[in-house]
């Protein structure tokens, strides 16, 4: 079975030529430092399309931009596609290596730095560059199975959806948080600039000050959140959603309780999408009543299917691998024709692409996400999902962020609620089999990367570093209770008493470790071995 929904084409030249006629006088970008009314961004972007133009740039090249400054940076992007160009945003802290391995790959051009550098800055009449559908808009990178990075290429046509959803867009002010290289940089710069909006720059360090988040974002109506960094300001700064009208959120598996907390207060909407198929393809307004938390419906032309492993669609209801074939969906992988035809996929005469994502359809036929397959791991012999621990645990009562891993030894579960380990044991003991229950550890960050997204190779370094104080740990544990001892055992599993006990703390003690009766009489071995503080 296949769904279909119906969208609008954007024509882009004319889309900004308008806008930049309407709006003239209104503050177009603001940040710390300054502030670019319309009639000015119109100027410095038309001298950058000029400076362009003079040397030979134009339809189906590409423009490296390596701009330290955001506000400018967005001046070169939009100046790049005033000359018919497409972009590439590198960021200036990439290890020199990897960046001339990615402008070799997208066969950049030129490489603007600055604006002045590109032309721009001065009087220039805007030579006639007529883009069209089928014109290359832009080059991000994702991450590749193979550990090689692969150059997603977008075409003008696929950011009509994104510029033309009404329901994205509400107030006067949207905030830019995303980093210019990420995907969601494209709905918040193009999607507000041409919705007439002002964009109001928001810098990394003030989007992670859950102090001072509110006041920064004071006056901000639309704003983007990753999951992550939308769970984090529930927890650590709640205000920040009666201040504001619409946020958007989405990038990995949501939790319902959060989504629902923010929604007491504005109107959420719980979005996704892959990079391939530009930004967002599927969109649900939450309401506040879901048991399970949909992505919601395609709000864009096309299809979408959901199939199983011989790319057959499954019965309504059933579990399977998400394609969509919305006009979101990319050219293809930049000089990768080979990574290309395993991603798009030939069906009933569209192209679909492949998610790698499972989900399934409700009986309101909205589409319910349940986990990447490359989240799918292999426990001794049984493969599990770690979103299903996660919700087991979100069912626990969790207020705050969780996060299941494996680490191809153990299956951990972080938490940052101060909760009682034994119970919240016991709950996950009673709803999954014995080779499903993690050991749980409790954090006070999930660590993000610089896109807002987790962080699972800081989790898997913190791991390592651990792991020497963990070994000592089990070690005296080993040699009091004269006994082989396994991670998930408890104390008491194993015989103790209050003498062994006493033992273990006076050992961990002079080791530095500061280890109570109640925590080893509550928690497993493993648990305590993660927990317990050192110092």
């Amino acid at each position: 079975m296949i769904w279909r929904k119906r969208g609008i084409p954007v024509n882009l030249t004319e889309k900004i030529n308008n806008t930049f006629n309407l709006y003239h006088n209104k503050t177009a970008i603001l940040d710390d430092s300054r502030t670019l009314s319309y009639r000015q961004l119109d100027e410095l972007t038309r001298g950058v399309a000029a400076g362009l133009r003079s040397r030979g740039v134009g339809k189906g090249d590409v423009v490296a931009i390596e701009c330290p400054e955001r506000a400018d940076s967005i001046v070169l992007m939009i100046g790049t596609i005033r000359a018919g160009a497409a972009y590439c945003v590198i960021p200036e802290a990439y290890p020199d290596h990897r960046k001339e391995k990615m402008k070799s790959l997208v066969q950049a051009k030129v490489s603007l730095h600055t604006i002045a550098g590109a032309g721009g800055g001065r009087e220039a009449a805007l030579p006639e560059t007529e883009r069209q559908p089928d014109s290359l808009l832009y080059i991000i990178f994702t991450s590749g199975s193979t550990g090689e990075p692969k150059a997603v290429a977008i075409e003008d046509r696929s950011i009509g959806k994104i510029v033309n959803e009404p329901s994205f867009y509400r107030g006067e002010i949207m905030g830019q948080l995303a980093p210019l290289e990420f995907d969601a940089s494209v709905y918040e710069i193009f999607g507000g600039l041409l919705n007439g909006m002002t964009l109001k720059l928001i810098s990394k360090d003030d989007s992670l000050d859950c102090e001072t988040v509110p006041e920064r974002f004071d006056g901000i109506d639309t704003l983007f959140l990753t999951t992550r960094l939308f769970n984090l300001y529930v927890d650590e700064a709640p205000e920040l959603f009666r201040k504001v009208s619409l946020v958007l959120t989405g990038g990995e598996r949501c939790s319902v309780h959060h989504l629902q907390e923010a929604a007491r207060y504005c109107t959420v909407l719980h979005v996704y999408g892959p990079t391939e198929t530009t930004v967002f393809a599927t969109a649900h307004r939450v309401d506040g009543t879901e048991l399970q938390m949909p992505i919601g419906k395609l709000f864009d032309q096309g299809a979408f299917m959901i199939v199983d492993g011989d790319n057959l669609a499954v019965p309504a209801g059933q579990q399977g691998e998400l394609l969509i074939a919305d006009s979101g969906v990319m050219r293809g992988y930049f000089g990768n024709a080979e990574a290309s035809s395993r991603a798009l996929l030939e069906l009933d005469g569209r192209r679909f692409y492949r998610t790698g994502d499972t989900v399934y359809l409700d009986a309101e036929e909205e589409i319910i996400y349940v986990e990447r397959k490359d989240r799918q791991v292999k426990i001794s012999g049984y493969r599990i999902e770690l979103g299903e621990v996660e919700k087991c645990a979100y069912g626990f009562g969790l207020q705050k962020d969780c996060l299941a891993h494996y680490d191809g030894q153990r299956l951990m579960l972080y938490v940052k609620d101060q909760v009682n380990l034994e119970q919240l044991r016991g709950h996950l003991r009673s709803r999954l089999p014995e080779y499903m229950v993690p050991t749980v550890k409790v954090v006070d960050i999930i660590p993000m990367n610089t896109n807002g997204k987790t962080d699972i190779s800081e989790i898997i370094n913190g791991n390592s570093m651990a792991s020497n104080n963990r070994n000592e740990i089990m070690q005296v544990m080993t040699n009091v209770l004269k006994s082989e001892i396994a991670a998930e055992q408890t104390f008491l599993d194993l015989g103790g008493d209050s003498i062994k006990a006493m033992e273990i703390i006076w050992q961990l003690g002079s080791k530095g470790y500061q280890l109570d009766l109640d925590m080893l009489f509550s928690r497993t071995l493993g648990e305590i071995a993660d927990n317990v503080s050192h110092g």
